[in-house]
């Protein structure tokens, strides 16, 4: 795809993510009385701005991001439209709110996309790839039967038995619940080596999707997508992964790029993914983060006391420097990865 339009949907992706998420606080600060400021999409110089009634709505130069200016967010303020004067169930509505929002967002995508699929793989064995016809597989499992967990993880949806799959790297024997005429049933299974993969060996039952599939699996896919943030988060935290291996904008282009060449579903399916992949992330508990606030007011709504403002705000300060770090960081490694010769 021509870079130029690469880059474009990149910075309409980002850029309608992050003004939701920042729709999210503003619509809930308005909503429980707190006054705001300013409702800003991207950081860096203001290219665009109009004052509203008691709000500036801007446009920054650098769409990487965003804000929602509150009064007494981070300093003491006597005003009675202050955030520090509410009481802590209100600001932990507009703290959440913006993650919520990215959340339902990435949700309603999903739904939309399956709404447009007209079938979808079951966790119901079909066929039998040709490379399994001469293995025991085919003797241990039948037709119609249901997975319901692989090597001892609940699998509720085919994306999740494919993923565990994608994960397999030896040939070791696959250990399969199976519901078979109503009967749950532990078989062992050989894999199927296909390339670098190992493999159950099957084919997948598939079943029209209709009206209430498209939310089944539109609220599976969410809660699917929310546990592969989960899972990749332990893994750097593990240091079974490191911090260059993880992706910024720059890095996110690229797989645009080449999800909106496949097609609009594969567009919105990144588009989707990436919406809950923000949302999920700012509720991490750390400084700066929406989920670093969430954290500081749960200790108040605890020790029933609250915390100055200015000393939380300094915590908060130093948390998005730390950011904005790990962001050069991310976004020096994407380039150097993109020019990055291959082979």
């Amino acid at each position: 795809m021509n870079g130029l339009l690469t880059a474009l949907i990149t910075v309409i992706v980002f850029m309608f993510i992050i003004l939701v998420h920042e729709f999210g606080h503003f619509i809930a600060a308005k909503a429980v009385g707190v006054t705001v400021h300013e409702f800003s999409i991207g950081f860096g110089p203001v290219i665009w701005k109009k004052q509203g009634k008691s709000t500036l709505y801007s446009l920054r130069l650098f769409p990487i991001g965003g804000f929602v200016k509150l009064e007494g967010e981070d300093e003491s303020s006597d005003d009675p439209g202050a955030l520090n004067n509410k009481p802590a169930w209100k600001r932990l509505i507009v703290m959440a709110a913006g993650a919520t929002f990215n959340l339902i967002l990435g949700l309603i995508v999903f739904i939309g996309i399956y709404a447009n699929t007209p079938e979808f793989p079951t966790l119901k064995i079909g066929e039998f790839i040709d490379e399994a016809k001469s293995t025991a597989t085919v003797e241990v499992l039948q037709q119609g039967d249901e997975i319901v967990s692989f090597n001892g993880k609940r699998v509720y949806y085919y994306n999740d038995l494919s993923f565990m799959g994608s994960m397999k790297k030896d040939d070791s024997p696959i250990n399969l619940t199976i519901k078979r005429a109503g009967h749950y049933m532990d078989v062992t299974v050989n894999p199927v080596r296909l390339g670098e993969r190992y493999l159950i060996g099957i084919e997948a039952q598939k079943e029209p999707v209709g009206f209430w599939g498209a939310i089944k699996y539109g609220v599976m896919e969410t809660f699917f997508t929310m546990r592969l943030v989960i899972y990749s988060l332990g893994m750097l935290i593990t240091g079974e992964v490191g911090i260059s291996d993880m992706s910024g904008p720059v890095g996110a282009s690229t797989v645009i790029s080449q999800a909106a060449s496949a097609g609009a579903l594969s567009l919105f399916n990144i588009f989707a993914m990436l919406s809950v992949n923000v949302g999920l992330f700012n509720l991490i508990p750390f400084p700066a983060l929406d989920g670093g606030r969430i954290f500081f007011l749960l200790i108040e709504m605890i020790r029933r006391k609250p915390i100055p403002p200015e000393k939380e705000g300094m915590v908060h300060f130093i948390g998005l420097i730390l950011l904005l770090i790990l962001m050069v960081f991310v976004t020096s490694s994407d380039i150097y990865k993109l020019f990055l010769p291959k082979g």
